[in-house]
């Protein structure tokens, strides 16, 4: 505990993130301004979740990350267009969660056999539900179109450093990662159906607004394989998040010119992804208000509702993350209790 609080209060130094989160950000910013430019802030929210492709293979050599970056960018793609598909089919609640569930167990076993990072279904997840939540009164083309851009850019920025670096870095670099056995994959795709559903489930149950954000905090918990960093993830993200939501709050009573609300949600994500590899609990105080905001463009809604639900759906998926995670790996546990008893030789 006293190694989590002296590690939880110390700000790490940005020095190594600023590169990648500003190429991050820069995809956010180009297509949200665009559109903004062009009166399209209707299709701003596929443009946001095409350019989250540039999270993906950040700190991998560039032809590494390019390939990578493709491979995510096409599964964002399709999580967009689903979303949006399911959105206009009507379809809601209990239906979106079966949906969602299906999604989060088959695109962790895609994206840990395609060895992308960040791992697992969180990203997608989050891109499908809230497409299929946000109304959408457009063509579909025009929504996959604003996507696919994104996605474009986001491979642009994530491989134009290679122009400079290939005087230093001959090769091609791309040897990949070993695969993890398939028994870890498969158990890994169980943590994260079960615990989608059932963060969804009690979300729907409670009669809360926004049930996928409980889903999508079920994700990053479960992405960390070991069990005690699981459960050190979960209290990370409700802390931050509890954060995000007061400054949300303080953002919200501003009322933001659509081309100020895209540099502010650039701008957010570049601190968020400076401090994500380092200090996840911090990187969330600024990457909730980017989540719960970039909605400010097409369905505006009541301050108090939207933090409150973001606060208590938080702490719904991260609960049940953390106990599908303990019960999960008690196995695993039990054997490093056993390990550490041993005696050294």
């Amino acid at each position: 505990m006293k190694t989590f609080a002296r590690d939880f209060f110390r700000i790490p130094s940005p020095r190594g993130h600023r590169t990648p989160a500003l190429r991050v950000a820069a995809g956010i910013g180009i297509p949200l301004v665009v559109l903004v430019l062009m009166g399209r802030t209707d299709l701003t929210i596929f443009a946001v979740f095409g350019a989250l492709t540039g999270v993906f293979g950040r700190v991998e050599p560039h032809w590494l990350r390019l390939k990578h970056q493709t491979f995510a960018g096409i599964l964002m793609s399709l999580s967009i267009v689903g979303g949006v598909i399911c959105g206009g089919l009507g379809a809601g609640g209990w239906a979106l969660v079966g949906v969602g569930t299906l999604i989060a167990g088959g695109l962790s076993i895609v994206a840990d056999a395609l060895r992308l990072r960040p791992s697992g279904p969180l990203f997608y997840i989050f891109a499908f539900m809230a497409t299929a939540n946000v109304p959408f009164d457009g063509m579909l083309w025009e929504a996959a179109l604003a996507g696919v851009a994104s996605v474009g850019i986001a491979l642009v920025l994530g491989f134009v450093g290679r122009l400079w670096a290939r005087r230093i870095e001959p090769d091609r670099r791309l040897e990949e990662s070993p695969l993890p056995p398939w028994s870890r994959i498969f158990a890994q795709s169980g943590r994260y159906a079960v615990g989608v559903g059932l963060a969804g489930s009690i979300a729907i149950a409670s009669g809360l607004g926004h049930h996928y954000w409980a889903m999508v905090a079920a994700c990053a918990p479960i992405a960390v394989a070991d069990a005690s960093g699981g459960m050190v993830r979960a209290l990370h993200r409700i802390i931050g998040t509890y954060g995000g939501v007061l400054l949300t709050a303080g953002l919200l009573t501003v009322d933001w010119p659509p081309l100020g609300l895209a540099i502010l949600l650039a701008s957010l994500q570049f601190v968020g992804e400076v401090f994500v590899i380092s200090h996840y609990s911090l990187a969330l105080v600024f990457i909730t208000p980017m989540a719960l905001m970039m909605t400010e463009f097409v369905a505006p809604g009541p301050t108090g509702v939207l933090v409150a639900d973001r606060a208590l759906e938080t702490t719904i998926g991260a609960v049940v993350a953390f106990l599908v995670i303990l019960a999960s790996t008690r196995r695993q546990r039990t054997r490093a209790r056993e390990l550490r008893a041993q005696p050294a030789a």
